[in-house]
């Protein structure tokens, strides 16, 4: 199993164990309410008004419910906000021609055919072959034969990080 899978499955598993808990101790603190007014503190007048408190008790665990749902979406998207920076921190670390050729492959989601490269980029073919080798040798691309032309991968690591 992939690291990706593993780690969609824990963090979908954290969420299903934050509404576990919360519902758990929503359901514990319902039926020892429910419990407590039936059987211990009040008479049938009494029950009225706690049934009020009851309704306020499910409504702040509702709310509490809500805000932590927000916490964690916030926490990732501040992640995905931190790797576009990185994103915009590797792109400078690259030559002249590396940033058009590696922000075109970006753009397609990490592959795209050589041919397509000289399109968006506006380059020559011989410098985008020249970029290539060079991106191929640095271990940041993969170059397949595709036809006339080839197709260009960003390696499978990069890929994890940048595109997805």
């Amino acid at each position: 199993m992939s690291k990706e899978k593993i780690g969609r499955k824990n963090k979908l598993f954290q969420l299903w164990l934050i509404i576990g808990i919360i519902t758990g101790f929503a359901a514990v603190l319902f039926f020892s309410i429910t419990y407590l007014n039936e059987k211990v503190l009040c008479d049938a007048n009494c029950r009225e008004q706690n049934k009020v408190s009851l309704v306020l008790v499910l409504l702040s665990l509702f709310g509490m419910f809500i805000g932590s749902l927000t916490f964690i979406s916030e926490k990732y998207e501040k992640k995905i906000t931190r790797m576009h920076k990185d994103l915009g921190l590797t792109l400078n670390f690259l030559d002249g021609e590396e940033k058009p050729i590696i922000s075109s492959i970006l753009n397609h989601k990490g592959k795209i055919t050589q041919s397509e490269i000289a399109k968006s980029t506006g380059l020559s073919r011989v410098r985008i072959f020249r970029t290539l080798r060079k991106l191929e040798e640095k271990g940041i691309i993969t170059k397949k034969p595709h036809g006339m032309t080839n197709i260009i991968e960003l390696e499978e690591e990069l890929r994890k990080v940048l595109v997805e």
